[in-house]
């Protein structure tokens, strides 16, 4: 299965099961609507009904490996998820189950997870649905703080523009006016469009230093 058909079918599984938002209870609700039964599980102790399913089931094995697996037969489907893994680690874990159910990989086996490719289409459907997930939160946040959003892009761009400014004017503070003089010779100083600057390479803005020297004069052509 290549990851196009893969991302086709995360679009089907959020669509089929209405998930705007993914998360422990919206998977754990979704895996439910597909026929299985979460239960969550622990390494040390578990409840007694979860102990004997576990025992008459011959998954003990699975439990002490495992941090979640999906067991399905003839009067059984179930996803077993250990309950002290983070939240985090929940999705993770549970969106992997949900995408081996809804890949279709339990037609052969009770139990999953000695299958390489079915191993990766899983993990393509965790990485698929996760990401989108977490794009379409972030397009949530804008929405639902729109104002706050437009306030705090207007700061960094009115922060950026005065910096801009500042600049400008400190650059401007520099020079005297909008005169330029040649750097080979010459004592004038001149307007830019002055024929005897105009166009020439050797030519730099009259500073306010050049100007305080005394060396330069008005130009007699451009500034009659």
């Amino acid at each position: 299965m290549t990851n196009k058909e893969i991302k086709k079918y995360v679009q089907s599984f959020q669509k089929e099961y209405k998930l705007t938002e993914i998360n422990y209870r919206t998977l754990r609700k979704a895996c439910e609507e597909m026929g299985y039964t979460v239960i969550e599980f622990n390494h040390i102790f578990n409840e007694k009904d979860v102990q004997t399913l576990i025992t008459s089931l011959n998954l003990d094995d699975c439990i002490k490996h495992s941090r979640g697996f999906t067991y399905a037969n003839e009067n059984y489907r179930m996803v077993f998820i250990h309950e002290d893994l983070s939240d985090e680690e929940k999705n993770i874990v549970l969106a992997h189950e949900a995408g081996h159910i809804f890949l279709g990989h339990l037609n052969t086996v009770p139990v999953l997870g000695k299958d390489v490719k079915e191993e990766f289409e899983a993990n393509e459907f965790v990485h698929f649905l996760l990401c989108k997930s977490r794009l379409k939160n972030c397009k949530a946040f804008v929405r639902k703080h729109k104002a706050a959003v437009i306030i705090a892009a207007s700061v960094i761009v009115l922060a950026v523009a005065g910096t801009v400014i500042l600049t400008n004017i400190s650059e401007n503070s520099k020079y005297y006016g909008d005169y330029y003089i040649t750097t080979t010779a010459g004592h004038n100083y001149h307007l830019k469009d002055c024929s005897y600057v105009k166009n020439k390479s050797n030519i730099r803005r009259l500073t306010k230093e050049d100007f305080e020297s005394g060396k330069y004069s008005p130009c007699d052509v451009c500034q009659k």
